[in-house]
This record gives C-alpha cells, sequence and structure tokens, in this order.
C-alpha cells in the first residue's frame, strides 16, 4: 500500500491559484476577455472533489471501518476544518465591498436578503434549497462537500463496493437530469443541485479510482511508460478543459472517471511531472490551497476600489490581489485553519480498536 499520496498538494495547490487569479483577471477586465488564464475554472472545482474524494477515503476509511472514529466524529473534524475560514470570508465580503464601493451588497452581486445569508451562514446555499446568490461565490463547492461530501465518504466506508454504486448511481442521475457540466445552484429536484451532483459524481469516481491503483500498483509499476503516457494525456486534455473547452455531458463523465484514474496512477510512478508537483513552491501552495480558495473573493472586492479604465493597470491590480491573497492565506491558514482543524481533532475522543495503529 502506497505510504504517501505523492504530488497531490502541488497540483491543488497550482488548481486553487489558477481559480483565484481566473476570478481576479475577470473582475478586472471583463469575464472571458482572455486575462482570464482557466475560461472554465469550474472544471478545477471538480479535480477538487476528486482529489478530495482519494485523500478522505485514503485518510479515513480504515479508521471508520474500525471504529477508531465514528461517523459522528468524522463529521465534527469536516465541520471544524471546513466551516471557520468559510465564515470568515462570508464576514469580510460585505466589509470589502464597502470599502471598495461604499455598498456593503452592490446590485451586481444580485439581490442579497436575510434568506440569501442564512444559507451562507449555515453553508446551504448550493443544495438545491435557495439561497442564491451566494456573497461569496466559491462557498458553492464548500456547501455542497460539507453535506454531499461526508455523506458519500461515509457511506463509501461502509463496503468496498459502496464507491461503485455510488458512482454507477450518480452517472444514471446526472444523465437523466441532463446537468449543466459548469453549473451549480440549479437543481431539478431539493438536495440534488447540479453542485450535488457534480460531487457526488467526482468524489466516488475518486474512490473507485484509488481503490483500483492499490489493488494493481504492482502492475502499474511494471508499466510505467505506458502509466506516464496515460497520466501525460489526462493532464493535458484537463489542461484544455480548464482553458475553455466546455465537454458535453458524456465527455464530462468519461473523462472525469479516466481522469481520477490518472491522478490515483500519478501518485504512485516516478516521472517529471510528478515531481513538478512535488516542488516546494507548489506544495506551499497546495498547504494554503483551501485558503487561497476561500479568501480570494474578498480580497479582490476590496482591491475594486483601484479598478480603472486601464487594462495594463486592472491586470496588475487583479495580479497584486491575488499576491495580497497567497499572503494572507499564509496567515489564515496558521492562526485560523490550522488551529481550529486541530482543535476539531481533539473534540473526538480516542478509541481502543482491534487495530492500535489507527488513531484520528
Amino acid at each position: 500500500m502506497m505510504k504517501k499520496l505523492l504530488g497531490l498538494d502541488g497540483l491543488r495547490g497550482m488548481l486553487a491559484l489558477g481559480v483565484a487569479l481566473s476570478h481576479s483577471y475577470s473582475h478586472f477586465t471583463g469575464w472571458h476577455t482572455g486575462y482570464d488564464i482557466f475560461h472554465n475554472p469550474d472544471y478545477a472545482v471538480d479535480v477538487f472533489f476528486i482529489l478530495s474524494g482519494i485523500v478522505l477515503y485514503y485518510t479515513y476509511h480504515q479508521k471508520i471501518q474500525s471504529q477508531a472514529i465514528s461517523p459522528f466524529d468524522y463529521v465534527v473534524v469536516r465541520f471544524f476544518r471546513l466551516y471557520p475560514l468559510h465564515i470568515l470570508a462570508v464576514a469580510m465580503v460585505p466589509f470589502a465591498l464597502y470599502i471598495s464601493s461604499g455598498q456593503f451588497f452592490p446590485s451586481w452581486l444580485g439581490v442579497i436578503t436575510p434568506y440569501n445569508l442564512l444559507g451562507d451562514i449555515t453553508l446551504t446555499n448550493s443544495l438545491g434549497i435557495g439561497f442564491v446568490p451566494k456573497t461569496n461565490i466559491p462557498s458553492w463547492s464548500i456547501s455542497v462537500e460539507m453535506f454531499a461530501g461526508t455523506v458519500i465518504l461515509l457511506l463509501s466506508c461502509i463496503h468496498r463496493f459502496m464507491p461503485w454504486v455510488l458512482l454507477a448511481s450518480a452517472i444514471v442521475l446526472c444523465l437523466l437530469l441532463n446537468i449543466e457540466v459548469k453549473g451549480a445552484s440549479q437543481a431539478a429536484y431539493p438536495l440534488l443541485s447540479n453542485g450535488v451532483l457534480r460531487c457526488w459524481f467526482c468524489m466516488s469516481a475518486g474512490i473507485c479510482a484509488l481503490q483500483v491503483v492499490l489493488r494493481y500498483q504492482p502492475l502499474i509499476l511494471a508499466w510505467q511508460k505506458s502509466a506516464r503516457c496515460y497520466v501525460s494525456v489526462c493532464f493535458i486534455i484537463m489542461m484544455i478543459i480548464l482553458f475553455g473547452l466546455t465537454p458535453t455531458l458524456p465527455f464530462y463523465l468519461t473523462f472525469t472517471v479516466l481522469m481520477s484514474l490518472a491522478i490515483c496512477v500519478f501518485t504512485c510512478i516516478d516521472f517529471e511531472l510528478r515531481r513538478f508537483f512535488e516542488s516546494q513552491t507548489l506544495s506551499t501552495l497546495g498547504k494554503y490551497s483551501f485558503s487561497i480558495y476561500i479568501i480570494h473573493t474578498p480580497v479582490v472586492y476590496l482591491f475594486l476600489h483601484f479598478k480603472s479604465a486601464s487594462y495594463p493597470l486592472n491586470i496588475l491590480y487583479a495580479t497584486l490581489a491575488i499576491c495580497a491573497t497567497v499572503i494572507l492565506s499564509k496567515y489564515t491558514f496558521n492562526y485560523i485553519e490550522l488551529p481550529l482543524h486541530r482543535y476539531g481533532k481533539k473534540l473526538v475522543p480516542k478509541k481502543v480498536t482491534k487495530n492500535p495503529e489507527l488513531s484520528v
């Protein structure tokens, strides 16, 4: 069994930085003007979901199966991992907007009501039960990962075949409901928003892919040259999608399963691409990636105070906004995200199990 999932922090860091830069350039220069790097940042979020499925299952499935940690304990740990930084960003947004525009919620943000704010505060803003628009747009993925993602992970730990059942059911629902691959809050039925279904599909695909790679790792290592070619092709297609290709639903479903497998294969073979993602710079960005992803919106809103009619200056300000985000993320990680995550773990009682090596 792999001792560590190598390279995933760097991949997450690159994607988080790309999403933040894309959003920042779009706010300053207009959407889809050519300056926003990722014309399709939604697919970066799908990859985040894949990574969450892989990492969470790898970390927790034995602990949950051995009862070293209960389902409720897992929910507590995830709550303190995701919620504190989310609520900080939600609180920052109106003040950043007031400084930059003179209004807490300017009209271009949408009609913000106490009902919308309730969805933000409870992290239920993308479950298909209303609460649109959101004050901190990236929070939609945290919303579905907190609720749908938690259910998916816990169900996946019941039996090794359960992730495959979840994956098949997600594919069927996505096709039946004809979801938008770039959608989030749209919902044909309550609790079945496009965001929920994308999270369900991508996380279960990541878990299934991890099971395959753990089972066939010796074979993969024996065919490393072919594995490198497979991973390289998948990563190239992923970048093409991020740069602006909007795939059809059948292509999206097929390729995301293949991409999930490529990510898992990528962690266990030795080649240049993985070493690139293991570089100190990308690994550090990966460590701060959640902070970068959640905090960049209020920081960009604050920098909109400097927005002008000059494209070069706007590009400069957009870049500075993300530089400021990365710097701020170091502190939000060290003084908010990490301490509260550790606090959540401390709330979970240590339990004696059949395997004494398993711990929270």
